[in-house]
Order: structure tokens, then sequence, then C-alpha cells
């Protein structure tokens, strides 16, 4: 079978406080400086195709040539209640993907019978970014990109 994930982008981990995370790993691990930053508020950023608002803090470190990104959630949303039923920690790796996202997405319920966990999209946000949920499967969630934005400014990967 020839691989549908071709590029690993990010580790995704889940934090309760983002600045004692941040701290924790610059100070006790020498592991930074982050690039901290709010949920930007993009006009037209959709979550499963419903206007959103910001609804995390995050920040980001290049190393290990990808990116690790630290996630707060501020409000209600799937980010929360992940927090909420699972604690801190480990939530999902980034990878770019061969097909385009919606035949990924398709492939992806049909193995699992599960729907797109969340799907990120907007003109303003630069890019579509989808999780499944492939704990079964995997151990992990997966989130989608089918596109490589190192060009883009901003982007490493």
């Amino acid at each position: 079978m020839e691989p549908q994930f071709t590029k690993l982008l990010q580790i995704g981990i889940i934090v309760e406080d983002l600045d004692a995370a941040v701290k924790h790993y610059e100070e006790d691990f020498g592991m930074g400086p982050w690039e901290i930053g709010g949920s930007p508020d993009f006009p037209d950023f959709k979550i499963d195709g419903v206007l959103s608002g910001p609804v995390t803090r995050a920040a980001f470190l290049k190393a290990f040539g990808m990116e690790l990104e630290l996630i707060e959630p501020t409000a209600p949303s799937a980010y929360k209640t992940w927090l909420e039923e699972h604690g801190p920690g480990i939530h999902h790796i980034a990878v770019l993907t061969k097909d385009p996202t919606e035949k990924v997405l398709e492939k992806c319920e049909k193995l699992t019978g599960k729907k797109t966990w969340l799907r990120g999209t907007g003109e303003s946000v630069g890019c579509d970014f989808s999780y499944v949920d492939l704990t079964k499967e995997l151990g992990i969630f997966v989130e989608l990109y089918n596109e490589d934005r190192s060009a883009q400014a901003g982007h490493d990967y």
C-alpha cells in the first residue's frame, strides 16, 4: 500500500495552563523560545461549518524538524471537552496527506465509522485542517493537511 501520510508536521499537546506549560518547557527542559498567541479571530473561521470565535490559546515551537503545539482551551469547544474527558497530554499529530482532504476524510469515515472530529476552514485562516479520530486504529487523533504550506509566511511546514 502506498503511504497516505507523507510528512509529519506537528505534535499537538492539550494543556490546562499554557503559560505554565511554556515555562516548564523553557526553564525545566531548555526548550524554547515559544511563539505564543491567542486563537486568531478570523472573521470567516468555521468549525464544522459554523462560524466560530477564538476557542484556544496556543504556543508553537519549531524543534526536531517539525512543530510542537501546546493548546489551552479557552471557551466551550471540542478541545475543552477533550481536556475534561482525558486530561492534559498528547492530543494529535498533524500530517500532510497524498490525497485531497475530502477523499481522505471519506476513507477515514468508512474505516472507522466516525465523522470528522473537528474541521476548521476559512479563507482568512489560510488553510483547511481536519481532525480524525484514529485512536482505535493508531492510538491518536490525526490532523490532516493536504497542502505543503512551507512557502507561506509564518509556516515552516
